[in-house]
């Protein structure tokens, strides 16, 4: 039997949380493998952007944090118990320097403005950034990245762990240190409003995203 120190994390949490590669490098990281380093930051590193990019809604913030993300996951890879999820450990991480970028933006002023450049650039951006091929998926990535950031942090987060990153209820709200009728609360009114922009907007495709459809 395998003792508590190399169980693997349950089945669900490994599957949606982190790729069964990135475990495993992570796994040899934390038992002071300094080779494996290389190999777990190519493997993680999607990952943490796509985590960054959600839960910031604005790509140049999220390169940045991003690389902030990657440092702090190796400073503190020796404090992940390897008995529990490493997929929910690393979305803490990430998380929690998202929320501190968030704070130190003065972010109620830029959202606001940011607001009203939506409104008036929304579907002008769409029209002049969008490539002749597959123009499909790329206005429903521009769309939602726009319109994760109308959302209020705690809305956005939820919507990013359950509907993009595919987190049960319970481990995001775990995550998100909510209490489960609290996070449901906030995944409900982030769909309403994603639904309510996707109305006028339209894209081509025929899928919205997440539970929206």
């Amino acid at each position: 039997m395998d003792s508590p120190d190399t169980k693997p994390p349950p089945a669900p949490s490994k599957a949606f949380g982190a790729p069964e590669e990135a475990y495993q490098w992570a796994l040899r990281l934390h038992m002071g493998e300094e080779d494996a380093l290389g190999a777990w930051y190519e493997a993680e590193y999607p990952t943490v952007h796509r985590l960054c990019l959600g839960f910031l809604a604005r790509r140049s913030e999220a390169d940045d944090v991003a690389q902030d993300a990657m440092l702090h996951l190796i400073d503190k890879i020796n404090k992940w118990d390897p008995s529990r999820s490493y997929g929910s450990w690393r979305n803490t991480v990430v998380l929690n320097l998202c929320r501190d970028r968030m704070r130190a933006q003065a972010r109620q002023n830029a959202h606001e403005e940011k607001v009203a450049r939506m409104q008036s650039e929304l579907g002008k951006e769409a029209l002049l950034e969008q490539p002749s091929k597959s123009a499909s998926a790329k206005e429903l990535r521009d769309w939602l990245e726009r319109s994760l950031a109308l959302l209020a942090p705690r809305e956005r987060e939820a919507f990013v762990l359950i509907d993009l990153e595919g987190f049960t209820a319970g481990e995001a709200a775990e995550q998100l240190g909510l209490s489960p009728s609290t996070l449901r609360a906030s995944l409900t009114l982030a769909r309403r409003k994603l639904r309510t922009l996707l109305a006028p907007y339209k894209p081509h495709s025929n899928a919205a995203p997440g539970g929206l459809s």
